[in-house]
């Protein structure tokens, strides 16, 4: 997790980040990260009837893409699509706050939110709303969105729903 956090550009303790009843019990982190990984192309979205913005792809200082991806939608309320604890909620600018959510060795990170209603700690459940969504500069709502398996970045339209092609 603490390398996580300075992947993340955060750089601040995390132990007063983790979730201590799920750091120490491996077999629940084993049966999590087992249960989240069963729903690779099948996890909702955590912005109601969205769409991956491909157009808005973030280079790291290489020039290079990251993994996350922007969701666009008519919708301002943020959901958590799997169960999970926050490990994380923190100021992302000087308007916007970040949430990271823990579901074993995987990790969910929620940024450009303009209201957040978890604190760390917080045991989740599948569908809770953890936040709304800030809009952007043309007014449309807009929710940066990465999964982390431990210290990696995945690539988030190989595991939503709402990127799939219709």
């Amino acid at each position: 997790m603490k390398k996580l956090l300075y992947i993340l550009g955060l750089g601040f303790s995390a132990h007063c980040l983790h979730s201590q009843s799920l750091e120490k019990d491996s077999l629940a982190i084993a049966k999590l990260s087992h249960q989240f990984e069963l729903l690779k192309t099948k996890l909702e979205c955590p912005l109601k009837n969205s769409v991956v913005d491909y157009h808005m792809l973030y280079l790291d200082e290489q020039r290079r893409p990251t993994r996350g991806v922007d969701l666009v939608s008519d919708s301002l309320s943020v959901y958590v699509p799997f169960e999970g604890f926050v490990t994380g909620v923190f100021p992302s600018d000087d308007t916007t706050q970040s949430i990271i959510v823990n579901h074993g060795n995987y990790f969910t990170v929620y940024s450009h939110l303009s209201n957040v209603y978890v604190k760390p700690g917080k045991r989740l459940s599948s569908g809770e709303m953890i936040g709304k969504v800030k809009r952007d500069m043309k007014q449309t709502p807009r929710l940066h969105f990465e999964i982390w398996f431990e210290s990696e970045k995945l690539w988030p339209p190989d595991w939503l729903l709402c990127a799939k092609k219709k």
